[in-house]
């Protein structure tokens, strides 16, 4: 590997990795120069870097000064990543906004974090700041991804119309030429250059670890949005772990979590740079889309949250149940011989020679399934953002994939614990990675410290300052347990914890997570503080509802119907029975409330990783709670 640069931040390290892969495909997606097609096309490094340098001159041509803020609200696509890394590149800071947000949510932060320009990927986002506009006094220029014609009299640009306006082209090897080097790795002579590329190596050259990066808006479980600011030293915190991981040039990671989440933009955006992977861009959020991408591009390495696997185990289960009682039983022993197989080799023992002949025969039953899901080359699978049951990780490890949970928050940049192979202990979410201190509180809260810890929350130092303590140590806001052997266990949120009228705290975390894996339960939402048992809301999963009521013969086609059938109401109490049993008593849910709707990212009450927004959830179904505790 050619290394040209010390590699002090971001931009350093992305313009040593490229050297070594310059002719190679490296980032696939179904969107090209602006336009969405029906097949999977790429782009080569060489061609990356030339639309992010001319993107990088171009923001420099505009005024934007260094620590300038500069908005991305769009889907994950080639230009998202494109548009963050010239923004690095020209020394600004990138300000992910959700595309799912309101045009006063999505005001909000580009008002606070003073943002000079926003790039969107369509003329529906553009118009939504359009209609705020009048409340953005440092916005100075709005740029759509989408290939479009320019409309006269629109306040909005594009990317390539910005791109379009330089007077010339900025030239790879001269800016490579302009810093010394060049992209073979070798020492270069430095002739004139134009003055843009002079001025762009400058501001390249300038860059610091302590310079912000980014400026991640926390989603707002449990109140207003706060703009955490992470530098290039905090980003770089992360390179043990992606070092760790035994991935590289061959693997092919599937991207799906959100560039705007510090989970999506660190591990994905940055991580499959770092180790010179492909990075393929799936076609959308929802599981069609998914699946489809999985069956078609048959990735070795997938990042996600765990109800991505969730949603793959209950479909297994069901298509289980439909097989004769032979092979559901062959499919079960195999399965648990790959999990005696996995515990051993956890628990750093030597698997026998006749488990392992077990386990190749088993495979041949479990690769089937695997190959069904899409997932027969996944190598390796890392889950964060929420917990991941232990029945859900045996699981996929007796189908031979092991999921390896971690913990971390936006402040930490965000990973901080992770279990890797050879060190996997599931029901935790790992031990520290390198430069991490950790140590729990006398209340149970987590702390954390270290460089992956956040500058601060931009232009709030009273938030500031309630999360971070004299001795730098980061409080959480979580509570955790760590074992004997230092893996962290997840207990729950610290202003999460139901605290009954008897004075029992109870974690509703553990009991909500426990459904997870229910098929006819989408979602169930503990509640109870200050009452004297706990209750729940519960969400069913619609679908698959329909079909066991269509099996009985049951007049149930909406919603509303659905809800009201008193067989339906039936089928979940004995659901929330079998939950409870695994509870102390005042732990369990004695009343619940069937509700028609189902919370998503759209609505508002659940986070693009899957967290619930409790406070939200609370104040929506207020009448259902309270008839509850009538």
């Amino acid at each position: 590997m050619h290394s040209n640069f010390e590699e002090t931040n971001i931009v350093s390290i992305l313009m040593n990795r490229v050297c070594d892969i310059w002719d190679e495909v490296k980032i696939i997606s179904k969107y090209k120069n602006g336009l969405h097609g029906e097949e999977w096309q790429g782009y080569t490094v060489s061609e990356h870097m030339k639309i992010q340098l001319n993107l990088a001159a171009a923001w420099i041509r505009l005024g934007l000064s260094p620590q300038d803020r500069v908005a991305i609200m769009a889907v994950n696509r080639p230009r998202w990543i494109f548009t963050i890394h010239s923004l690095l590149t020209a020394n600004l800071v990138t300000v992910p906004v959700y595309p799912t947000l309101t045009a006063d949510e999505a005001a909000f932060i580009l008002r606070d974090s003073g943002a000079k320009c926003a790039v969107v990927d369509t003329p529906a986002q553009a118009n939504k700041i359009i209609s705020v506009l009048d409340s953005l006094p440092d916005l100075q220029g709005i740029y759509i991804m989408d290939k479009l014609e320019q409309e006269p009299g629109n306040p909005a640009s594009t990317l390539d119309a910005l791109l379009a306006s330089a007077p010339e082209q900025v030239d790879t090897e001269e800016v490579y030429a302009g810093l010394g080097t060049n992209v073979r790795g070798h020492a270069a002579q430095v002739n004139r250059v134009p003055i843009i590329v002079e001025q762009l190596c400058e501001r390249i050259r300038r860059i610091t670890p302590e310079d912000m990066a980014a400026i991640l808006y926390t989603s707002g479980t449990t109140g207003q949005p706060k703009g955490v600011v992470l530098t290039h030293r905090n980003f770089l915190s992360q390179r043990p772990l992606q070092r760790g991981l035994n991935v590289g040039r061959d693997d092919i990671f599937l991207n799906h979590l959100p560039f705007c989440h510090a989970f999506g933009l660190t591990t994905d955006l940055f991580g499959s740079l770092e180790v010179q992977s492909t990075l393929v861009i799936a076609d959308g959020i929802q599981p069609e889309q998914i699946r489809h991408a999985l069956h078609t591009i048959r990735p070795t390495v997938l990042m996600s949250v765990p109800r991505f696997f969730e949603k793959i185990y209950i479909q297994v289960q069901q298509v289980l149940e439909q097989r004769p009682k032979p092979v559901r039983w062959l499919f079960e022993a195999s399965v648990d011989t790959g999990t005696a197989a996995a515990d051993l080799e956890t628990a750093g023992r030597t698997v026998p020679p006749w488990l392992r002949l077990k386990c190749r025969l088993s495979r041949v039953i479990t690769n089937k399934v695997l190959r069904q899901a899409g997932l027969d080359r996944v190598r390796l699978a890392f889950v964060g953002g929420a917990p991941a049951g232990v029945e859900l990780c045996r699981f996929f490890q007796g189908l031979g994939i092991t999921i390896f949970q971690g913990y971390g928050l936006t402040e930490t940049s965000p990973v901080v614990t992770l279990n890797l192979p050879g060190r996997n202990k599931p029901g935790t979410v790992g031990l520290p990675i390198s430069g991490v201190e950790m140590k729990i509180a006398e209340d149970g809260e987590i702390l954390l410290r270290g460089e992956c810890v956040m500058k601060g929350y931009f232009g709030n130092p009273a938030a500031t300052g309630d999360v971070l303590d004299s001795d730098e140590w980061f409080h959480t806001g979580d509570m955790g347990e760590i074992d004997q052997d230092g893996y962290l266990r997840i207990v729950d949120r610290k202003k999460e914890l139901i605290i009954t009228s008897g004075g029992k705290n109870i974690a509703p975390l553990a009991l909500e997570s426990a459904f997870n894996t229910d098929r006819y339960i989408d979602r169930v939402v503990v509640v109870g503080e200050g009452h004297h048992y706990l209750a729940a809301l519960v969400f069913p999963d619609f679908g698959h509802i329909r079909e066991w009521a269509a099996a009985k013969g049951l007049a149930c086609r909406t919603n509303r119907e659905i809800v009201a059938h008193p067989e339906v109401r039936k089928l979940l109490e004995e659901r929330v029975a079998l939950v409870n049993e695994r509870f102390a008593r005042f732990e369990q849910i004695k009343k619940f409330a069937i509700l028609e709707q189902s919370l998503s990212i759209e609505g508002g009450e659940i986070t693009p990783t899957e967290k619930l927004k409790r406070r939200v959830i609370a104040e929506r179904y207020r009448n259902d709670i309270d008839e509850m505790y009538a």
